[in-house]
């Protein structure tokens, strides 16, 4: 008997593919397979009175549709600028808000941590709903303190303005993620070694050299992988634009994910939603493949 069970003993890779399966069928189930159904869908004509089992397959035409449509060049345009806007603010204040918390003492630092994460912790759409009531024309805080102060004479449409509508997500947006990126960036500053900054103090370096000479080349790692993160959120941001403004006024702040939803659950194009949902997913890749490749590029050249 001992002799059987020696034989079955798994070594030690085998146990490392033992640990792995679990994960990689969990991984199967619930991330790869949707996204191949999803695909499948993107090929068929399928609406809500169709015949699933018997559907026409298209192939790339629910693609050429979406892609001649001037609703996604419009979703397109406004996913890429807001992208750009609240990644390019929520870093420029994340780092401000890293840089003043690990300056103050470490026991204040641990408050400034709970009081930063506070924000990023409320789920996004309440969040939206928070804004909403904000930038409410008639019964905002935003707009009654404009015209209470004679700044304007009467409350701003913030959301009902095209212009003023695709601010105000932008708005919401970095004000709920700015502390995130702070937190991350904490995160990166803490890992300098003290060693480094005494050195630079000792060699008569001031303030902002050091900052621009040490800091900022330490911390590019840490900065590259955040704003990484960031910009594969706000490729896929849905709650604020759907929370806020609905995807108004028109399609003035729909993006490609709002427009997925839109036509899986209130349109009922399946095909044209799917097609939709792998734009996303191939713009979220292509970022992906090119930041970890930045990311890669910058580890072997401090090596």
């Amino acid at each position: 008997m001992r002799n059987s069970m020696r034989k079955f003993r798994l070594t030690e890779p085998g146990m490392a593919v033992l640990f792995i399966i679990p994960a990689l069928l969990f991984v199967t189930l619930f991330m790869y397979y949707p996204i191949l159904q999803t695909f499948i869908y993107s090929l068929f004509s399928l609406h809500r009175t169709a015949d699933w089992l018997h559907a026409q397959f298209v192939g790339l035409q629910n693609y050429i549709a979406v892609m001649k449509s001037e609703a996604f060049r419009g979703a397109f345009g406004f996913t890429l600028y807001y992208t750009v806007m609240t990644v390019f603010f929520e870093l420029a204040i994340g780092l401000g808000m890293a840089i003043a918390t690990f300056s103050v003492h470490p026991r204040l630092r641990g408050i400034l941590r709970a009081v930063l994460v506070v924000p990023w912790a409320i789920p996004p759409i309440v969040s939206a709903m928070l804004w909403r009531w904000l930038f409410h024309a008639d019964a905002g805080i935003f707009g009654y303190l404009l015209t209470a102060t004679g700044l304007v004479s009467k409350p701003p449409a913030f959301l009902t303005d095209p212009t003023l509508a695709i601010h105000s997500i932008i708005v919401a947006s970095v004000w709920k993620n700015a502390s995130m990126m702070g937190i991350l960036l904490l995160a990166g500053l803490a890992s300098i070694p003290q060693d480094i900054y005494d050195a630079a103090k000792v060699d008569g370096a001031r303030t902002w050299f050091r900052f621009r000479r040490v800091t900022l080349p330490l911390l590019l790692p840490t900065i590259l992988v955040t704003v990484l993160f960031r910009s594969l959120w706000a490729l896929r941001m849905f709650e604020e634009s759907y929370g806020l403004t609905g995807g108004g006024p028109g399609t003035t702040t729909d993006t490609l994910s709002t427009f997925a939803y839109k036509y899986f659950f209130t349109y009922a194009r399946f095909g044209v939603g799917s097609a939709y949902a792998m734009v996303i997913f191939a713009m979220v890749v292509m970022v992906a493949i090119v930041y970890v490749n930045r990311v890669k590029g910058n580890l072997r050249f401090k090596e």
